[in-house]
């Protein structure tokens, strides 16, 4: 007897095999596969044209459009060329779409593989001169002698430019008077007290009388006893010069 031929196998087999066979690849097939369509997606964004708003040292915007195969390094160049800049002293700051995320890169990174939307070109600040403080101004100031307690002195060091209110807490520091108790005299003979809205300067003085009206209650005696003391100390002076004279 003639044995019967083997029917054909049906006409979805071969593609529910190949499915099959798919669905079963291997990792490293997997892998592949998934690293050439990253390669792919890549080279479709390298070769783009890329269009950006470029933001000039000036504050200037412009529009530019670049190959998307050009390194960030190479954009910086022709961008210091195009506006007559010197690449060196300039660098590229890039800011993603939507976002606008400060982007990090290389200079070799090119610069299709960013998403950017803004360029800005800045000027490079040189280290020694961001370090640098600026130049302090020496504030001028002078020797002002303070009488008070009727035969104290004390020597401080204040601004001749500016009120004399302002100068009182230096004053009553040095010569432990309380604020709320100190006046200022011109001097402790005529008594004249000082308008704490002039300065030094515009009154002409280097010296004066702080009068304590806690500890010393009586003006006019406090004023005529500082004079005595003055006078005192000028004949005792005199007669010194005298002394001296005759020898």
């Amino acid at each position: 007897k003639r044995m019967k031929a083997r029917a054909p196998p049906p006409p979805n087999q071969s593609s529910a095999a190949s499915r099959i066979h798919s669905e079963h690849k291997s990792p490293a097939e997997t892998a592949v596969i998934s690293d050439q369509n990253l390669m792919s997606m890549k080279e479709n964004m390298i070769n783009r044209l890329v269009d950006f708003t470029v933001v000039l040292p000036s504050g200037v915007e412009q529009k530019c459009t670049v190959q998307g195969s050009k390194a960030v390094m190479d954009v910086l160049v022709d961008l210091c060329s195009q506006y007559h800049l010197n690449p060196s002293q300039h660098s590229l700051e890039l800011k993603s779409s939507g976002t606008q995320q400060v982007l990090s890169y290389k200079p070799n990174t090119l610069i299709g593989a960013l998403d950017v939307q803004t360029v800005l070109l800045k000027e490079k600040i040189p280290e020694e001169k961001a370090k640098r403080p600026l130049p302090r101004v020496p504030e001028k100031s002078v020797r002002l002698v303070v009488n008070y307690l009727k035969t104290q002195k004390a020597v401080v060091r204040v601004s001749p430019e500016v009120p004399l209110h302002s100068i009182i807490p230096a004053i009553c520091e040095k010569c432990e008077v309380s604020q709320e108790h100190i006046v200022l005299l011109r001097d402790g003979i005529t008594g004249e007290e000082l308008e704490l809205t002039k300065s030094l300067e515009e009154l002409g003085i280097k010296e004066l009388y702080a009068w304590d009206r806690k500890k010393e209650p009586n003006r006019k005696a406090s004023v005529s006893s500082d004079a005595i003391e003055k006078e005192k100390t000028r004949l005792l002076g005199l007669f010194n010069a005298d002394r001296r004279n005759s020898k």
